[in-house]
Parts: structure tokens; C-alpha cells; sequence
């Protein structure tokens, strides 16, 4: 399995799995990793929802030694092609978990976390509880990564029935409340399908 023909096979076949519409573009990998290229010293990554590995290529070439980057997949389509085309080439600087970010052992502690998964598609209580994990397991000046599609909550209002317009302003409201706790910064990349906001998240630093 490979490419784009691939991606569109799991969806098909798991579509409460593989929320992505689409393979993300190199230019909303390259704005999504841009955290990960601008760093120094011996840093621990995490990578949730690689699928293909579009962000994955990203984010190995931008180790350095000493660095180490644990993905997470729950697919395991996707799992396979990512052990065959595209880890090979990171030798042990990369460990591959098959499962659940939910359930995944992992001792957290990271300086960058880089989500593929398009959360605001998903459930609220699943978006929830993925977002709040994944900021549980920063460290104090480490930046969570992760994407929204642009104007799909405008679309949902204009065009959802009452469910999807409440779930479409419950994550409009958790999105807002995690940019007013944390630093954050989006880019929009109109080069994807649907266009996306690359979204960048860090913990505030305390004033001394």
C-alpha cells in the first residue's frame, strides 16, 4: 500500500479510524513541523495519526542526533507502510507504537508533539480527551503540534443539522479556551484539501 490510492482504501474501509479527507500536502507538513526543524539539543518527539507519513519524513530529517521521535498509529495498514517506506532510513532514532494514543504507554516528558489527526472531525468526548493527553505530556516549554480544516465550523453552522452545529461550537469554544491557557500561533496553508490552519501550541511561561 502506497500513495494516494492507498490513503483513499483506508478511509474507505475505516472511516471512524482515519479521519483525514485527504493526504496532508509537503506544505502543510512543512508548516506543522516547523517547531521540530527549529530546534536544538538532544529533544524528545512524539507524532500521533501519521498515516502515510507525510509529517513523518518531515520530522526525521529534522533530527539531530541524540534526538529521539516515538510515533503512534492505531491503523495497521498504515503501520505497515510506514515500517517498509519510510522508518527504514531513521535507524533507531525512531520507535513505532501500533495502537491508541489513549492507550499507548509512553512516559511523556516531550519537547514537541505533532498531531496528523484531524481532531475536529471526531467526536467531542474522543477530540477531548486526545487534546487534553497530548498537552498532559509536554514539558513546561515543549509546543503541541496539529491542524484544523479551515472553514469546516463555518460550514457545519450554514449547513449541519442541530447536532453538528452544537459540535461544531463546542469545538470552536475548546479551541479558543486552549488558545487563551496556552502561547499559540496558526498559519493558514491554502495548498491542502480542504485548506488548513497549522496550529502551534505551548504552555504560557510563568513571569518571574
Amino acid at each position: 500500500m502506497g500513495g494516494f490510492q492507498g490513503f483513499i482504501t483506508e478511509i474507505l474501509a475505516n472511516r471512524s479510524t482515519v479521519g483525514a479527507i485527504a493526504p496532508s500536502t509537503p506544505m502543510l507538513a512543512k508548516a506543522i513541523t516547523k517547531p521540530a526543524r527549529d530546534s536544538i539539543g538532544h529533544r524528545r518527539w512524539l507524532e500521533v495519526g501519521p498515516g502515510t507519513g507525510v509529517f513523518t519524513r518531515r520530522l526525521i530529517g529534522a533530527l539531530h542526533e541524540g534526538d529521539h521521535l516515538d510515533v503512534v498509529e492505531l491503523n495497521s495498514r498504515f503501520c505497515k507502510h510506514l515500517r517498509k517506506s519510510v522508518l527504514p532510513v531513521s535507524g533507531s532514532q525512531v520507535t513505532l507504537h501500533e495502537g491508541s494514543i489513549e492507550e499507548v504507554n509512553l512516559q511523556g516528558g516531550y519537547d514537541g508533539i505533532v498531531c496528523g489527526l484531524p481532531y475536529n472531525i471526531f467526536p467531542t468526548h474522543v477530540s477531548r480527551s486526545i487534546i487534553r493527553r497530548l498537552v498532559s505530556m509536554l514539558k513546561e516549554d515543549g509546543t503541541l503540534s496539529f491542524f484544523e480544516y479551515a472553514a469546516i465550523r463555518n460550514l457545519r453552522q450554514v449547513v449541519g443539522n442541530k447536532d453538528m452545529k452544537r459540535v461544531s461550537r463546542w469545538h470552536a469554544r475548546f479551541v479558543e479556551r486552549l488558545q487563551d491557557d496556552m502561547d499559540s500561533s496558526r498559519e493558514l496553508v491554502l495548498m491542502n484539501l480542504p485548506p488548513a490552519w497549522a496550529v502551534h501550541l505551548s504552555p504560557k511561561k510563568s513571569m518571574s
